[in-house]
This record gives structure tokens, C-alpha cells and sequence, in this order.
């Protein structure tokens, strides 16, 4: 907490010491300073990522609920940087007896839980072999630096910039059950593996090695990297992955091999495994499911002996896509989720971001016991609501395409996931609610700019609500066009890199033409709410007063004697200069009612946004 206070000091004091001029914290600072970012948002020639290879074996035993791996991982370093130690994820030692959880969803309890985590059999790292079983190890700058989640192997030599290293890790865990935390069984026969092998840990040009521990409140941050995967489970088990299998052949009966090809060259939504095939017994031809999967920022897959497959094709402008619905057969209405990812790349391929979707084959699963999650060309979700299809697949651009850190800038990918929700055909008049927000301007909702991780729970409205209203406002702010060939650049720029928020700002300057950083400090660098009031309505002259701050997107409804009504929507640029607004309505008769609405009924007071003759 002490730290937490000195942060959002330092935001305060810096921002007025800077004026009107953008806060950059010293890490970034150097960043521009040593050329690995630039002014102007591109990519400097002297950026760099480290990439990563894995070849990974895996084992799931079902009925133990016990997985057991081998990989053999080559990790090689483009900075300019010695490393002395390679760190590495164990997420699952998330489920450890006392281990920090403070996650969103449901979790088990800390003191009911009886799980060791990731137990890490052998590592070696090059020719050094680390004793994992020896806790003299693990001790501050000892061999092994052990952060809750997170593992940092110190090396007899320095990993020299433009060299590589071999790493191999074996591990089991037992998978958890009930109130897992993303990854998991959701019952005897069904189970989501996600951020279950031994992940090298980012280090990038801003913050070094990103070692922060995992507690289910912030999420991921990964590199693309190459995964050759093998998995092994009983014939009368299912998988899918993150990719299609290579082998199809090999696992797939004669008859899902015939409807799977038959799926491909379909509009429909065709059955690839149905009740009648479970009903005499799900029989797979093989055991070993093979992947290959190319410049990927995570591998997930889930399997089940009782799960219904319903799958369709889908093309367009930007291509063939395969889409897969795996769902619990006692729930039919979730064959629609197929549909609903139809839907979702109409949204994503016309109306935003208009960019191509990155994962060709997707699936979406029912196993998530509330809300859903993203993982790398999947989804595991509560329900098959298109909204709910929308938000997770918009994930895949956002953080997965474009290598958002979502521990530290977690507003970057769910408010991009939440305001894409903007983009859905309404499905009638909008309503013209008078809800008021007050929570949103509490003390307790820090300026956006906190680090994620820092403060999970004021991230949740940062991140989610606040993220979407700030992307709803730069939208208005910029107008379709530009805004669309704004995001373009950002995209084309940044895809498959790691950009921060001072990456996104610039890019977005530099295609728009306008110097925004007014509406930036506003929405992510101070402290403020939304907060727009009806000061006046005179002789036809509407006084607006933004009260809470925030440079954002009004809609002003005007309701005349005869009960029609006629509407404005207010651009953000209004609040540039003034906290004042003025308007001229013009009107064939007298208007009895004004209204002003903010999206998602995201105003903090409510009562004084009507004025009424």
C-alpha cells in the first residue's frame, strides 16, 4: 500500500511539474534515451524481443487429474544485454497452500486446497543442473530466485547478447477442480489446461525481466515464440488446442475425419461430434495429439470424453477461418456460440478494428464457471451470448496480436475488448437511461495509469469500464475515418511487439495529425471522473459544465412539444480549452426536454442531466 501512495504521489507532483506535457516515469525514459522507442511511435531499429522455441511432450492422466511434461526449450537473446539469470512462470503455483490469490472469478479456498503447484522434476539449464529439491536454493541473489510464480535461474556463464541457450524442465501438477482460477477440470470427464508449462518470462527494453508474481488479478504478458506440442490422453478423449493438429489422420475416426471436411466447405454449423456419438462411447483412433504452432504468444488446449463439437466455416475479405463450439451436450443452446464467432468477425472485419483476425482457426469452450477468458485461438466461456463471444475474441487482437503487458496496462486490451461492444447492430431505439455511476468517481478509482498489478482491485473499472469510455471518446474525439486508419497504423506498427501506452499515444499522433496530449493526461494520467451537467437551457441555448473532467462523447436528446425527438452528439474537442460548452438547437417548436446520455450510462450523477420546461 505504501507504494501504491508514493506512486500516485508521484503522478500528482510530476504532472505539475511538467505542465500541460505528458508524466513519463524514468523506465521509459531511458527507453527513448537509449533509441529502443521512438517520439514519433514507429519502430526504432534498435528495438529488439527475445524469442523462444518449445518442444514440448505432455501426458494428462484424466482420472488422476495429473499432468506430467518434458520440454526442451532454446531461448536466445537479442538485447544488448549480459543476462545473468533466465526466469521463468510457474503459474500454477498459484494453487500452492498459502500463495497470494486475488483473482476476479472464484478460487479455491487457501486453507481447503491440497495442491504442491508446479513441481519442477529436473532442470537443467545449458550443462548446469538445478537441485529444485534443495530450499538452501532458493534464496535472495542464491542460485534460484523463487517469486511466488516466478523462478530466476542464475547462470555460472552470462548469456552474451545474439546467443542462445538450451533449457530442459520436466514437471507434473495436479490439475485443480472445482473454483479453478482459468485453468482446470470443470468436472470428471472435462478439463481447460492453460499456463501449464514452464513459460520463459518476458524481458524487454523498458523493465527488464518481467518477474512479477501472479495472483489472478492481473493477467499475462507473453513473447511470441514456436511451440512443437505432443499430447497424450485415453482414446475415449477429445482435444483441442490453440491450433488445428497435424495429424489428423492419425487421432480422428473415418466418420469425424468426413464431417470435419464436409464443415470446411460449409455455411451451416455441422455436428462433429454429437450425442448419439457419445451415447455409444467417444472412441479417438489415436493418443497423441500433435501441434505446431508458428509465432504464437501461448499454447492452451482442453479435452473431454463427453463434450459435443459443432464447428462451421467462414470467409471474407480477409480470408478462410474454421470455427469450433465445444460445449456440454445438456446445453444445446450452445451450438449458437459458432454463430456468434460469425457475428464477431463481421464486427472486427467492418466496423472495428477492420483488421485482419488473427486466428484463422478458433474455438470457444464451455467451462469457465463465470464470465469467459482468452487464451491464444481459444476462449473458455459461461455462456454463448454473442457479447460475451465478442469481448474474448477481441482479445485475440488485443493483447495476443499486439503484445500488450496486461499485468501493468491492463486498460490497453480490455477496454479495446469492452468498447468493441460499441460496434454491435443495436437491435432497437436506444434507451435513454438516467443510471448514475457515483462509484466511478471515488477516491478509490486511481488515475488509469497505475500499474495494473499495483492495484487490482481499482484495475477492475480502470481496465474494463474507464478503458472503454476513454476508447468510446477517442473515437468521437477523431471521427470513423480517422480513427479507423489510426488504429490500422498502431496495428501494422506494433502487431506481434510489445507496445506501451506511450507507443499507442504517439502512433495515434502521428497517423491523426493532432496533438492529443491534452485528452491523454485527461483520460489516463489524472485523477477525474464523467461528469457532464445541464448548467442551462435559454432562449435555445444549451450550457454544458464537464464536471468530472474527463474530455468525453455526450449525446444530447431534445424531446419537442409534439413528443418527437431530435438528437446531437457532443465531440470530446469541446473540452479542450473550457470545461464550458455552449450549443444552438435549431427547432420548428418549442422543446420541453433536454437529456443528455453518456455511454453505458457511465455518468457519475445522474441529476443533472435532464432539464425539463
Amino acid at each position: 500500500m505504501q507504494r501504491l501512495t508514493i506512486f500516485c504521489l508521484l503522478i500528482c507532483s510530476c504532472s505539475l511539474l511538467f505542465g500541460q506535457g505528458l508524466y513519463m516515469p524514468l523506465d521509459y525514459q531511458k527507453a527513448y534515451e537509449k533509441g529502443t522507442r521512438m517520439a514519433d511511435g514507429t519502430v526504432s531499429s534498435s528495438y529488439w524481443q527475445n524469442t523462444t522455441t518449445y518442444k514440448i511432450q505432455v501426458t494428462v492422466d484424466p482420472e488422476k487429474k495429473l499432468l506430467t511434461g518434458q520440454a526442451q526449450i532454446r531461448y536466445t537473446n537479442n538485447s544488448p544485454d549480459s543476462l545473468t539469470r533466465i526466469y521463468f512462470h510457474a503459474y500454477h503455483d498459484y494453487y500452492k497452500a498459502g500463495a497470494n490469490r486475488a483473482g476476479f472469478f472464484s478460487a479455491p479456498d487457501q486453507t481447503d486446497i491440497n495442491n504442491e503447484g508446479m513441481v519442477l522434476d529436473k532442470v537443467m539449464v545449458g550443462d548446469q543442473t538445478f537441485d529444485m529439491a534443495n530450499k538452501e536454493n532458493f534464496k535472495w541473489r542464491g542460485p534460484i530466485d523463487y517469486r511466488g510464480t516466478n523462478y530466476g535461474l542464475k547462470l555460472d556463464q552470462k548469456l552474451a547478447p545474439g546467443t542462445s541457450i538450451n533449457i530442459a524442465i520436466d514437471w507434473h501438477f495436479d490439475i485443480v477442480g472445482e473454483g479453478f482460477e482459468r485453468s482446470g477440470a470443470i468436472d470428471d470427464g472435462s478439463m481447460f489446461i492453460a499456463y501449464w508449462y514452464p513459460e520463459i518470462a518476458v524481458y524487454d527494453d523498458v523493465f527488464g525481466w518481467d518477474n512479477i508474481t501472479y495472483d489472478a488479478s492481473a493477467e499475462f504478458y507473453h513473447d511470441v515464440a514456436d511451440f512443437e506440442v505432443e499430447i497424450t490422453v485415453p482414446k475415449e478423449y477429445a482435444v483441442w488446442a490453440s491450433v488445428a493438429p497435424d495429424n489428423p489422420k492419425e487421432i480422428y475416426p473415418k466418420k469425424i475425419l468426413d464431417r470435419l471436411e464436409e464443415a470446411k466447405n460449409a455455411e451451416e454449423v455441422i455436428t462433429i461430434i454429437g450425442e448419439d456419438d457419445l451415447e455409444k462411447g467417444l472412441k479417438m483412433k489415436g493418443t497423441t495429439w500433435k501441434y505446431t504452432a508458428k509465432q504464437f504468444p501461448d499454447f492452451s488446449f482442453a479435452l473431454s470424453n463427453h463434450f459435443a463439437w459443432a464447428a462451421s466455416s467462414y470467409h471474407d475479405q480477409f480470408g478462410d477461418y474454421f470455427l469450433n463450439g465445444v460445449y456440454d451436450p445438456s446445453s444445446p443452446r450452445w451450438r449458437t456460440v459458432v454463430d456468434a464467432q460469425k457475428t464477431s468477425l463481421e464486427v472486427f472485419h467492418n466496423r472495428f478494428p477492420v483488421y485482419e483476425f488473427p486466428f484463422h482457426y478458433f474455438t470457444v469452450f464451455d467451462g469457465l464457471q463465470g464470465g469467459g477468458m482468452e487464451f491464444a485461438g481459444m476462449a473458455n466461456d459461461a455462456g454463448p451470448s454473442v457479447g460475451l463471444t465478442l469481448h474474448e475474441m477481441c482479445h485475440m487482437y488485443f493483447p495476443f496480436l499486439m503484445g500488450i503487458n496486461e499485468k501493468r496496462y491492463a486498460w490497453m486490451d480490455e477496454g479495446m475488448a469492452s468498447f468493441v461492444g460499441y460496434f454491435l447492430k443495436p437491435t432497437g431505439p436506444p434507451r435513454l437511461r438516467n443510471n448514475p455511476r457515483s462509484f466511478l468517481g471515488s477516491s478509490s478509482i486511481l488515475p488509469v495509469m497505475t500499474p495494473t498489478y499495483l492495484a487490482p482491485r481499482a484495475s477492475g473499472v480502470n481496465s474494463y469500464t474507464i478503458g472503454s469510455m476513454s476508447y468510446h471518446a477517442l473515437y468521437h474525439l477523431l471521427g470513423d475515418e480517422v480513427f479507423t486508419k489510426a488504429m490500422k497504423h498502431y496495428m501494422d506498427t506494433w502487431k506481434q511487439k510489445h507496445p506501451t501506452p506511450y507507443d499507442f499515444f504517439n502512433s495515434i499522433e502521428t497517423s491523426s495529425g493532432m496533438d492529443l496530449d491534452w485528452f491523454w493526461k485527461s483520460w489516463y494520467q489524472d485523477w477525474g471522473y464523467a461528469d457532464i451537467g445541464i448548467q442551462s437551457f435559454d432562449n435555445n441555448v444549451l450550457t454544458l459544465e464537464n464536471l468530472g473532467g474527463r474530455p468525453i462523447s455526450v449525446r444530447v436528446t431534445y424531446t419537442l412539444e409534439d413528443g418527437s425527438t431530435m438528437a446531437q452528439q457532443v465531440n470530446p474537442m469541446v473540452w479542450k480549452d473550457s470545461p464550458i460548452h455552449q450549443q444552438t438547437v435549431v427547432a420548428n417548436q418549442a422543446i420541453k426536454k433536454v437529456q443528455i446520455t453518456l455511454r453505458n450510462s457511465s455518468d457519475a450523477v445522474a441529476d443533472n442531466n435532464i432539464w425539463e420546461k
